[in-house]
């Protein structure tokens, strides 16, 4: 029973994960997170922030303002 609530609790992080990317993308580009990002470079995303400390709004924001700054 642990391991299904564990995997939904991953899911759901993961899709909350998602939606704040899409937030972040949509204020600072105009454009959702798939304009610009395709599924793997999303799971992969997702993966660095496991082993990451901050909050998900904080890594993405930097993530996020990183990505501004090199598609300019």
């Amino acid at each position: 029973m642990n391991a299904i609530a564990s995997t939904q609790s991953t899911a759901i992080e993961r899709a909350d994960f998602i939606e704040i990317l899409n937030d972040e993308f949509t204020v600072a580009q105009g454009f959702g997170t798939y304009a610009y990002l395709s599924y793997g470079d999303i799971d992969a995303l997702y993966q660095q922030f496991l082993h990451n400390t901050k909050p998900a709004r904080a890594y993405i924001r930097m993530f996020v303002k990183q990505f501004s700054l090199h598609t300019v």
